[in-house]
């Protein structure tokens, strides 16, 4: 199966008919709202990205940052125009674009699809009535529901939606909640980003005159594995947690506060697996006693970096637990990701993994 990997052409709240409390997205993608593309500017964006496309790579021209269905139509005729002549000489393989629940019809799909679009990303954010509303949205969870009727009546297009935890108003439950909604929705792909106080948006000042407190790295990484359980059983792949590590997020000013971590995918795979290894040691424990001996634990070699934990604390507590001549981690590529199996002196082996967690 080919990697996919996207060939991205930033228009920052364009399109957006006002800020939501969170968002400023000429902080998170460097560039500023007013700053309208030209059809020569789209062209050099996608040459440049092409470069470094590899051959067993599947590409899509993506347009993000803003709910590009909002735009101008001459305007957006414009950016599906040039990149459809890439995807017509088969340079790319599709059209990705961005956009608002409540900016989806069955007109506006014809119009895309007519363009070649192949994935529609929806920023839905919660599907908590209230959050929304706390959030200043401007649209409801009923909004999304349709959009992803009508969107579902064009077979073609790959669905993606956008959940941001931890906005005004959210808590743990309303969160878990949006995601069994999510669920029932059924897209093709989510992104968790976990909500960020950035300078310049509304909930700066909510923040900073304590209206609102943003969840801390711990509470969100365990909000999100929390939220990625009923995903993964359902078989529906998170394909981004946490918000990319740009250049301009990372420089001063921009993050005020919330739980931003470059790493912060790899954070709930560590606690994840944490909570496999503690299942892992409650049912090894009598046959350590019974039987002695060492214990063999076998995960896929990917797996090695978030199963072991920071500074690899996840494995020395199992190493504590049953003694250092007792416990070997083994590496198998036939392994399923996200698994863990084991096995003590000549028993049957068993296997575990995330989606076995409750």
């Amino acid at each position: 199966m080919k990697q996919h990997v996207n060939i991205a052409v930033f228009v920052p709240h364009q399109g957006c008919p006002k800020d939501c409390v969170f968002c400023n997205q000429s902080r998170i993608t460097g560039q500023k709202r007013e700053n309208l593309l030209t059809e020569e500017n789209v062209r050099e964006m996608i040459e440049s990205q092409l470069a470094t496309v590899q051959p067993n790579q599947s590409v899509e021209i993506a347009f993000f940052g803003g709910s590009f269905t909002g735009l101008p139509r001459g305007y957006q005729t414009m950016l599906l125009s040039t990149a459809k002549r890439y995807a017509d000489k088969g340079r790319v393989d599709g059209i990705r674009l961005s956009t608002r629940p409540d900016y989806i019809a069955p007109h506006i799909m014809e119009y895309l699809l007519s363009y070649g679009v192949t994935t529609i990303e929806l920023g839905c954010q919660s599907l908590d009535n209230e959050v929304l509303e706390m959030s200043k949205r401007g649209h409801s969870a009923e909004d999304v529901e349709k959009a992803v009727r009508t969107i579902r009546n064009y077979p073609s297009v790959q669905l993606g939606l956008q959940i941001l935890p931890g906005l005004p108003g959210d808590t743990l439950e309303k969160s878990l909640r949006t995601i069994d909604k999510v669920v029932a929705l059924a897209p093709d792909f989510v992104r968790i980003y976990p909500a960020l106080v950035i300078a310049g948006t509304e909930l700066e000042w909510l923040y900073v005159t304590h209206q609102y407190q943003p969840l801390t790295v711990e509470e969100a990484v365990n909000w999100v594995a929390d939220m990625w359980l009923p995903l993964l059983k359902a078989g529906i792949p998170v394909i981004r947690m946490g918000l990319h590590s740009s250049d301009d997020l990372r420089s001063e000013g921009t993050i005020l506060a919330g739980p931003f971590h470059p790493s912060f995918r790899q954070l709930v795979e560590e606690v994840l697996f944490s909570r496999l290894l503690n299942r892992m040691m409650e049912k090894t424990n009598h046959a350590m006693d019974e039987n002695g001996g060492r214990l063999e634990v076998v995960i896929h070699p990917a797996d090695e970096t978030a199963l072991r934990g920071r500074k690899g604390s996840g494995w020395k507590r199992v190493l504590s637990h049953y003694g250092e001549r007792e416990a070997v981690l083994l590496f198998d590529r036939r392994q399923t990701r996200y698994h863990i199996s084991w096995r003590n002196a000549g028993a049957k082996a068993e296997t575990a993994g995330f989606t076995n967690l409750h």
